[in-house]
């Protein structure tokens, strides 16, 4: 790989897997940043603890309505610079504001993860991190996360998958996921030598 900085993307619907794949590459070597831990700080210095995925979505699109669409994304490529990151993996993506941000600094690859929804829901159900979770809550959810009825800086998952370099399926289990990935890797890390 050399001394060049690689910059992985990984962009999905909630529940996809982003943070185990995330997870692999961070055990791999890579740093792992979220979009989402800047939107979190800020809810937690203004002292909100219950914070719901509706809460993020809402405060996302009031970011990035005020400050651009890819806020989000500047505020990981700072942190990348501040801290001379040469391996990232940030996963999060939800408008392609934050991918064209990424895409000007070059050396970077957007891998969408795509799973059935039913495999989404029954996974989020387990994980029981964020609000209480009813199929209708979960579609509604999913509905917005996509894009649906969302506005130009608002929330467009479907639309940042069209914009993925290279896709990784995920109805399996975890070991299948870590080997896909390492695969993917291997084949970016080429790329780049």
């Amino acid at each position: 790989m050399g001394n060049k900085k690689i910059i992985i993307g990984i962009t999905g619907g909630f529940g996809s897997g982003k943070t185990s794949a995330a997870d692999f590459l961070r055990d791999q070597g890579f740093v792992r940043i979220s979009l989402v831990q800047f939107l979190e700080e800020d809810l937690k210095e203004l002292g909100i603890r219950n914070i719901t995925r509706k809460i993020l979505q809402d405060l996302g699109n009031e970011w990035r309505e005020k400050f651009g669409q890819g806020i989000l994304a500047k505020k990981a490529l700072l942190l990348i610079k501040k801290n001379k990151i040469k391996k990232a993996v940030v996963d999060g993506f939800r408008n392609i504001g934050e991918i064209e941000e990424f895409r000007k600094e070059g050396n970077f690859t957007l891998i969408g993860i795509v799973v059935n929804r039913d495999v989404r829901f029954k996974r989020i159900k387990k994980l029981k991190r964020r609000e209480k979770l009813t199929w209708d809550l979960f579609n509604k959810l999913d509905s917005r996360d996509l894009g649906v009825n969302e506005e130009n800086n608002g929330l467009q998952v479907a639309l940042c998958l069209a914009f993925a370099d290279i896709f990784v399926e995920n109805n399996g289990g975890i070991e299948d996921l870590r080997e896909k990935m390492r695969k993917t890797v291997i084949d970016i890390e080429k790329k780049y030598e």
